[in-house]
């Protein structure tokens, strides 16, 4: 009863007045899905405490991501570090990882039923977001260890979109296979009847989640704005580990997701959101084996920048 008051009370107090209200500033984020702490922050008040109204936009690709983030319709972004690298520099803008929201992930491999083992794919189109970011890449490392190498035209990308794109282009037997995340994507793929052939576990062992991302230049010039969203957000995540159940009932609510699922992506949130630097390598080491050096050279450096989170988690 105490706890529930207790929780109660930080809400009120956490949300701004209506005068408050009207002087927010609108922070657009793009993700392929919204995570715990994003949930909580706009529900509980953390992001409007810091005078933000935290507005989001789910993804339908990495390509209407980046290219977004890129000119400016979003100022920030959730997602593999891999489109960070890939797309930084492609259209004169510098892109920058700015925290981690995930310590690190495998990623499970679904195939239409009739696809009983790797080899069965061969010859076949698999769906992915675009064929030189992210899932791809880890499909492709994936399948060169299972005997299939797209250089030699084993298998072909169909280049389709986010999540909900590539479920429908399986279902409707376009395509014969995607990578995916755990949670409510892996629960959507098999509520369709696909099956889950294997994972990326072996081939990529501690493969670092997503990351925030922005412009170097917004940041910049930004930086109260991009400080105290990631001082919410963090927040955000302490309230959670602190009131777990509660959370766990707003995210299935906002979310229109179960409890395990929920669980899952509560699981998933990271120890502390800074910025794995190794996991970052891991990622470039990734495409440099497929030869995609990122447009803006091989030095990781030129891909974050620890400052920002630095400040919101010295408070």
């Amino acid at each position: 009863m105490i706890k529930a008051l207790c929780s109660l009370s930080l809400a009120f107090l956490l949300l701004p007045s209506p005068a408050q209200a009207q002087q927010l500033r609108s922070l657009h984020l793009n993700t392929f899905r919204e995570e715990p702490a994003s949930v909580i922050g706009r529900l509980k008040g953390f992001f409007a405490a810091e005078g933000l109204e935290v507005k989001i936009k789910i993804a339908d690709s990495s390509t209407e991501q980046m290219q977004g983030l890129s000119n400016g319709t979003y100022q920030l972004a959730t997602g593999s570090f891999d489109n960070v690298l890939g797309w930084s520099g492609r259209e004169g803008v510098e892109l920058i990882a700015v925290a981690q929201s995930g310590d690190s992930t495998f990623f499970p491999i679904y195939v239409r039923p009739e696809i009983k083992n790797w080899s069965d794919l061969r010859g076949k189109k698999l769906a992915v977001d675009a064929p030189d970011t992210a899932f791809a890449l880890v499909l492709r490392r994936v399948l060169l260890d299972q005997g299939l190498d797209l250089t030699k035209g084993d298998y072909q990308f169909a280049a389709v979109g986010g999540p909900a794109q590539r479920i429908a282009s399986m279902k409707q037997g376009d395509t014969f296979a995607s990578a995916t995340t755990i949670g409510a994507t892996e629960a959507a793929l098999a509520a369709a009847g696909m099956v889950r052939l294997g994972d990326s576990k072996a081939s990529l062992p501690d493969f670092p989640f997503s990351v925030y991302a922005s412009t170097r230049d917004w940041a910049q010039k930004e930086r109260a704005q991009l400080v105290g969203f990631l001082r919410a957000w963090l927040a955000s995540m302490r309230w959670i580990r602190a009131n777990r159940e509660e959370a766990s009932k707003l995210m299935q609510a906002e979310l229109k997701i179960d409890a395990k699922v929920a669980a899952i992506q509560i699981d998933a949130m990271p120890r502390t959101g800074e910025i794995s630097l190794a996991g970052l390598e891991a990622i470039l080491q990734l495409r440099n084996q497929f030869k995609l050096t990122p447009p803006l050279g091989p030095n990781v450096s030129r891909y974050y920048d620890t400052r920002y989170y630095d400040a919101a988690a010295a408070r």
